[in-house]
């Protein structure tokens, strides 16, 4: 990749042109195989009627979760991190919800992204009772995560995705921006999968499942880019009810374009600034260095 001299304000000419070479270039390698993407992958759409994703919801409990951190900040002398998760159920229709949350430290010499992962997993295993529909913010497929610990990731996932099927509850992971390139390297091109799909997907259709242990597809559930889900093998003939619960939540949500139990996951587990507050002047209370806050703007 070329480098140039002088500052990023000085070069930003030269990230415009290179922007405008990189869409280019999607666009050519789109176009080249479009045909072939319509004629080989079956894309089916879902009517949306008045009301619709009320009666779809109706009765039915679904579970999110979502976490957030404070990182260990090595730069400040501070070791120490934490992670809360929150997980939220809801029963549609009824008026009937929770929420719970759960709390870790994590020193900085440990993972802290497999750590909020395996939290996490561990909060939607509680709620594995054959009757309600699980929503994980993110992969059920371990994709480029440090090759130290990716064992751990497959098995806290494998542990997972054999629970779901021994109590049959349903689970969905769904990915907002997915930069996965599964279906495109199927026509030998090195580009994402949203990418090669936006074109030929309109709103509110979806594609049929790829995958064996974990399936995939991809849903338009807003007019810029395909949303990504990922759900066990087992749940493969429940395809198009998987479909209509996602849109359905989408539908429901704020944004109309984000599952609406995930919203409301990352609303409350986000750590607000009264408990930063405290998290910090804990961290004072007990001298750990700040030694190099002047760095922090």
């Amino acid at each position: 990749m070329n480098s140039f001299d002088g500052s990023l304000i000085e070069n930003i000419g030269r990230f415009k042109d290179f922007l405008r070479s990189y869409n280019e270039e999607i666009e050519r390698k789109k176009r080249s195989v479009e045909h072939r993407i319509l004629s080989s992958l079956r894309i089916d759409r879902i009517e949306i009627g008045n009301r619709w994703h009320l009666k779809v919801l109706n009765g039915k409990r679904v579970v999110g979760v979502d976490g957030s951190q404070i990182a260990p900040l090595r730069e400040l002398g501070i070791p120490i991190g934490v992670i809360q998760v929150a997980k939220i159920w809801v029963i549609h229709g009824k008026g009937e919800y929770g929420k719970n949350y759960r709390t870790t430290f994590i020193r900085l010499e440990e993972n802290l992204d497999l750590r909020r992962f395996q939290l996490e997993l561990e909060m939607l295993k509680e709620e594995m009772d054959g009757k309600s529909w699980l929503f994980f913010d993110g992969s059920l497929m371990p994709y480029s995560v440090d090759p130290s610990i990716r064992d751990k990731y497959e098995e806290k996932i494998s542990e997972v995705l054999k629970l779901s099927e021994e109590t049959e509850t349903p689970l969905i992971g769904y990915i907002d921006k997915s930069f996965s390139k599964d279906i495109a390297r199927k026509f030998g091109l090195d580009i994402y999968d949203s990418f090669l799909l936006s074109d030929v997907m309109d709103m509110f259709s979806y594609t049929l499942p790829f995958g064996e242990d974990v399936c995939y597809a991809y849903l338009m559930v807003n007019p810029s880019m395909p949303v990504r889900v990922e759900y066990p093998n087992w749940m493969k003939d429940m395809h198009e009810e998987i479909v209509k619960i996602v849109f359905a939540e989408c539908l429901l949500g704020k944004t109309r374009g984000y599952p609406y139990i995930l919203e409301r996951a990352h609303h409350y587990s986000c750590i607000d600034a009264k408990a930063r507050a405290s998290f910090m002047k804990s961290v004072r209370s007990h001298g750990i260095s700040f030694k190099w806050i002047s760095k922090i703007r």
